[in-house]
């Protein structure tokens, strides 16, 4: 666009696109932005090292209870079930998610750096001066050399200082309309999973003394150690519904840790770049 097309370009356009240059570099300024950015961004970096710290406990436990057998001995036949059958494939899970939370922390912990590093002084200086010759390029396009250029470097310096905190704030706004309840729900299933585990393994081992001096005394013992014989099953039986449970779970944080780590990071770029490229393209062509 040369002087003379931005000079006939309506004065309403160029009004509205000089509020938008006052009131971006105002909002530079203030911070308030990059505040909402950082605090969106820390929720979902605790809620991330809370996951964290969740798999860690329930990994130490698991390996822990992979030990553990319980055996019985009615009547003097011995059968031992073991534990660690059931936990394996929640354990290798569970390494898994360990490794792929501590990415997300990574990438969030990474977004609020440079969300402070953007904040800064000196990007808001660098925005006021850039929008003043942006202002000066729109109104006296024949007294100013290159205002298309200057135009277009507007855009660009727009553009690097609000990225981070445009990206944070989409990642923070989808989390809290549809990620953050289902997380807080498969953390509250896989802690149980977790409770669980410590109780089956404190579980005491039973073994029956089959030394009564008496025939009814023996048959009283064989009834109890039947009794607890079908506990410890139904024990087992639901320990391995609370294993399936919390499987389950790990997998649906797995895609919500990658929608809000990786996907939507991405789509915002996305779109950002998109619609630097339009305006580029559109207004300044």
């Amino acid at each position: 666009m040369t002087a003379e097309q931005i000079a006939r370009y309506g004065w309403i356009r160029r009004l509205l696109l000089s509020l938008v240059l006052v009131g971006l570099a105002a909002l530079s300024w203030s911070g308030k932005l990059d505040s909402a950015a950082l605090n969106g961004t820390d929720a979902i970096f605790e809620r991330a090292l809370t996951a964290f710290a969740v798999s860690r406990s329930l990994n130490g436990v698991i390996s822990v209870a992979q030990g553990t057998e319980i055996a019985i001995q009615p009547v003097g036949v011995g059968v031992t079930l073991s534990v660690g059958e059931i936990l394996d494939p929640l354990n290798d899970l569970v390494e898994r998610f360990s490794w792929l939370v501590l990415l997300a922390c990574a990438s969030l912990g990474s977004q609020m750096l440079l969300a402070e590093i953007m904040g800064n002084f000196w990007l808001s200086a660098v925005l006021s001066v850039t929008a003043l010759l942006g202002l000066t390029a729109l109104w006296w396009p024949g007294r100013f050399p290159g205002a298309s250029a200057v135009l277009r470097l507007c855009a660009l310096v727009i553009f690097v200082r609000f990225l981070v905190a445009a990206v944070a704030l989409t990642s923070a706004w989808v989390d809290q309309a549809m990620l953050a309840q289902r997380q807080d729900t498969a953390l509250g299933e896989i802690i149980q999973a977790q409770e669980s585990i410590e109780d089956m393994r404190r579980e005491p081992t039973l073994r029956t003394d089959q030394q009564s001096e008496s025939m009814l005394d023996r048959f009283s013992d064989f009834l109890d150690d039947q009794r607890q014989t079908m506990n410890i099953e139904a024990q087992i039986e639901a320990l391995s519904e609370r294993v399936e449970g919390a499987i389950n779970q790990l997998i649906n944080l797995i895609v919500l840790f990658t929608v809000q780590t990786i996907v939507i990071p991405l789509a915002a770029l996305w779109a950002a770049f998109a619609a630097l490229r339009w305006t580029w393209n559109r207004t300044w062509s």
